[in-house]
Formats: structure tokens, sequence, C-alpha cells
């Protein structure tokens, strides 16, 4: 069964406008995309913390149906989040891997399906890594601290390759061409959504997180 869409649970969705947003492309060819999220209200570092160490694996039952925690964060645009390391138990940590795939965009025209490694995981931020033959081709980083009304959140998306042979072929050519202004802005604001989305469920999922890996969320859920 699909989760149902934010609208469905009538869960206002962010606009770009919202955010301040940066486009920069390094003198060696690599974009960087940053977002500087307005205030999360009602959700905390803690929260963001716990939720990146569980949200791979974690299940919510919602009226009867059980739905993986990465499908809540953008019903519309997330498919899967799963752990990729073999016999791995408790939450996620630095060194740890996962794959996902996500959909974005006005009509979901772009898509990302990747393996990741976890670069960091604590109460000021989480990282992501993606590597390929040997080379990091992608850097997404969180930041988060507490402020008065509910939480800061910048996130940092570095693109392409710092060195090796391949860099300037890659970082000339190709980022370009995979990176174009429409799907950097349709990025920007599949992020924007991201993190508004925790203020409609994290702090429900956290207050329940002593039941473990499957929560039960029933009778609040705004639909």
């Amino acid at each position: 069964m699909q989760l149902p869409s934010a609208v469905e649970f009538d869960w206002p969705l962010r606009g770009l406008e919202e955010a301040d947003t940066v486009f920069t492309q390094n003198r060696d060819g690599r974009i960087v995309l940053e977002v500087h999220h307005p205030i999360v209200a009602g959700v905390t570092a803690e929260m963001v913390a716990w939720w990146f160490g569980v949200y791979a694996h974690l299940k919510v039952r919602i009226d009867g149906e059980v739905f993986g925690a990465f499908n809540l964060w953008h019903p519309r645009d997330h498919k899967y989040l799963r752990r990729a390391d073999a016999g791995w138990s408790g939450p996620l940590k630095p060194g740890d891997r996962v794959a996902l795939s996500e959909v974005y965009g006005p009509r979901q025209e772009y898509s990302n399906k990747e393996t990741v490694q976890i670069v960091r995981l604590d109460r000021q931020g989480f990282g992501l890594r993606a590597i390929r033959l040997g080379l990091t081709v992608a850097d997404l980083g969180y930041a988060f601290e507490d402020a008065p009304g509910g939480l800061k959140v910048s996130t940092r998306l570095c693109v392409g390759v710092a060195n090796g042979w391949t860099k300037t072929l890659i970082n000339q050519v190709f980022v370009p061409l995979l990176f174009d202004e429409k799907k950097t802005e349709a990025w920007m604001l599949h992020n924007v959504q991201e993190v508004g989305n925790w203020v409609n469920f994290l702090p429900a999922l956290f207050e329940r997180r002593a039941q473990g890996d499957l929560i039960t969320w029933d009778g609040d859920v705004q639909t």
C-alpha cells in the first residue's frame, strides 16, 4: 500500500522562497548547494540526531498500515532507504552504509538511486558521502542546533571530485550536465520540504521512541 501524500496528510509543504539558498561553483568545477532553512518549530537537535540514527530501519504503523520512516519524511518523493551492510545492529553510526531511492521535481523527473556512507552523526550534524571507484563524488551534510522557537538547520551538498586524474573531466563536463539550473532548484525545494516536514511528525515519533523499531502512531495524525 502506498503511503498517503503529504497533501492527504494535510501537511503544509514549505516553498523554496521560505529558505535562503546559495549556489557556488568552486574553481575546480565542483558545485556547492547550500540551504539555510527557517526555524523548525518544536523540533530539537536531540530529536534529529535520533532520527538520523534510526530512519533507515524504523517502521511506523499508522491506522494499521506499516511504513518505512524514510517514506514518512517525504511521502511523495521518497521511495526507499535500507541498511546496506550485512549483520547490522542498532542505530546508524559513521562508517555504516545505506541504499536509497528518491525522486523530485515538479513532475518527479529527477531521480537519485545511490548507496552512500555515513561520515558523521552527532547532535550537531549528519553527513553522507557517495563514493564511486574510490572517488568521493558527492558529500551531503546537515548542520543543526537548538535555537529560540525550535531548530536551526543548514544543508550543504557538494557534487564533484576533489582530486584524481578524472577531476577535470567529471567536474567540467559531467557535473554541469547532471546538475543544471532546473535540477538544482528542484533538489533545493525537495530538501526544504524534507526539513520542513519534521515539524509534522518528528516530535510525535520521538515521544514514542521507547516503542523500539516499530512505532504505532494512531489517532493524532492529521489527515
